[in-house]
């Protein structure tokens, strides 16, 4: 292995276990999350061929999309209030923030859809069987989480630097 390939092989080493570590408390890996929907699933070897192939072709489509919504969400969170550009800038960082979204929710269509099609009848049935458990376990963990007074996604007035929640 040459000296490019080493580095290559580090960099790709280190920002697995950076993920890794960054999703201890997030439960599973989605490669991990992946294998386990494949085998509960009964999938062929065919079938994981090719949805390893959409996934990675989607994930490959979608990260220029993720890093433009970090680089506005970044600058919404960086631009003071008192910066003499700050209606521009923030006007045109949400701009890229909505339409970087509008284009993520596209693509995950796609994707699902794609999925889909190479899914059996029974395979979509389990798996959207699967999609609503988790669902229900999500809104259980949520209630719980409103239970004691707060968590992910609820606004208690106005965010530090003074600017309110976002708009939906």
């Amino acid at each position: 292995m040459n000296i490019r390939n080493s580095l290559i092989a580090v960099a790709v080493a280190a920002t697995l276990m950076t993920a890794a570590v960054a999703r201890a408390d997030e439960g599973p890996a989605p490669e991990q999350r992946m294998q386990r929907a494949f085998e509960q699933l009964g999938l062929s070897d065919a079938q994981r061929t090719q949805l390893r192939s959409l996934s990675e072709s989607h994930r490959a489509a979608t990260e220029p999309l993720r890093e433009q919504m970090r680089t506005a969400q970044q600058t919404l969170a960086n631009t003071k209030p008192d910066d003499p550009n700050y209606a521009a800038v923030t006007a045109e960082a949400r701009r890229n923030l909505d339409a970087a979204r509008a284009q993520m929710r596209d693509q995950q269509e796609q994707f699902r859809s794609q999925t889909q099609a190479v899914l059996t009848p029974e395979q979509r049935n389990a798996l959207e069987a699967r999609r609503a458990e988790r669902r229900e376990r999500m809104e259980e963990r949520r209630g719980r989480m409103g239970e004691m007074g707060g968590g992910a996604g609820e606004r208690r007035g106005p965010r530090q630097g003074g600017r309110q929640g976002r708009q939906r």
